[in-house]
């Protein structure tokens, strides 16, 4: 039997993600499992070091490790890495209830602001809060560039399966509109108002009695969601507010494409997993003098190699 689950997986060591390309197979690959294994997908966020999804599945532990698998896969052979990546398994929270399921969906489509990516849920590229309400909000959803068989194929791995009516964006991923639940999505907020207060609103109380009305169990929680992040949730209380969002702070992609376009060329270095201690520690004193990084921040985005 299906149910909701929230589904997490993380890497905190090591970003999951370096460039455009590898989120876009990541959405990719979650779209042709959701197809395979027949999991609805109600809400997705793709951030840097975790990934958050909102799935309708019967085995939520095996489709995430599915997806996982394949993605990390394809991963591997693109920058000529090998082993596992992050932290083994997934955190997988049940979902019972209209507003349990709409409070564990807001999270995950503000995931972005959050974490201090972006200012407002809207403004964060990597999730699916852009795809709700399109008749209504037409200006937050990207439009379609291919739509033949032959296009898109050229643009995924060989021999996989997916529906003759699915289409591409320009970045070549899959659009959410066709492979995701986004009705299902819709109907936990029932109007593009309430969809936008609930984007908007800050973290308080009120969501707690709200999902008391469902008489289904304990309320969720920030902290529930983002236990498994190990994240700072005042940092993200703040986040919330929009004031600490700052343009100029680096985003991990940032670093990732600085070092991957900008540096490693210069060294004449593929991939980042084959430069040598050398190299690395004066990448990453170059990172730290000169762009004022974080240590946590230039450990996962120039890992050491295993």
């Amino acid at each position: 039997m299906k149910n909701s689950y929230h589904i997490s997986f993380t890497s905190h060591n090591e970003v999951i993600f370096r460039d455009r390309e590898d989120l876009t197979m990541f959405v990719n690959m979650l779209a042709i499992h959701s197809y395979k294994d027949d999991v609805g997908i109600v809400a997705d966020s793709e951030m840097s070091t975790h990934i958050h999804l909102h799935a309708v599945a019967e085995e939520p532990y095996r489709f995430a490790g599915r997806v996982k698998m394949s993605y990390y896969r394809w991963f591997n052979r693109k920058y000529c890495r090998k082993g596992s990546i992050g932290e083994e398994g997934s955190f997988v929270l049940p979902l019972n209830g209209l507003y349990h399921k709409m409070v564990a969906t807001s999270y995950i489509l503000r995931n972005g602001m959050h974490h201090g990516a972006c200012s407002n849920a809207f403004g964060y590229e990597w999730c699916s809060a852009r795809d709700m309400f399109a008749d209504d909000l037409p200006f937050l959803v990207k439009p379609a560039t291919f739509t033949s068989r032959s296009d898109i194929e050229h643009r995924l791995p060989k021999d996989v399966v997916f529906p003759d009516n699915w289409r591409m964006n320009e970045d070549g991923m899959f659009l959410r509109q066709d492979f995701m639940e986004i009705p299902i999505a819709e109907s936990l907020y029932g109007t593009p108002r309430n969809y936008l207060y609930q984007m908007n609103r800050i973290t308080d109380e009120k969501i707690i009695e709200e999902q008391i009305k469902d008489n289904t169990g304990a309320p969720i929680t920030l902290s529930d969601i983002e236990r498994a992040q190990g994240a700072d949730l005042t940092a993200m209380l703040k986040n919330e507010s929009g004031r600490m969002f700052s343009r100029n702070k680096l985003q991990d992609l940032d670093v990732c494409l600085l070092i991957d376009d900008e540096i490693l060329p210069q060294l004449g270095v593929p991939s980042v997993y084959l430069l040598t201690d050398s190299q690395r520690q004066r990448i990453a004193q170059h990172l730290r003098y000169d762009h004022h990084l974080p240590p946590s921040q230039i450990a996962r985005c120039l890992p050491e190699v295993r």
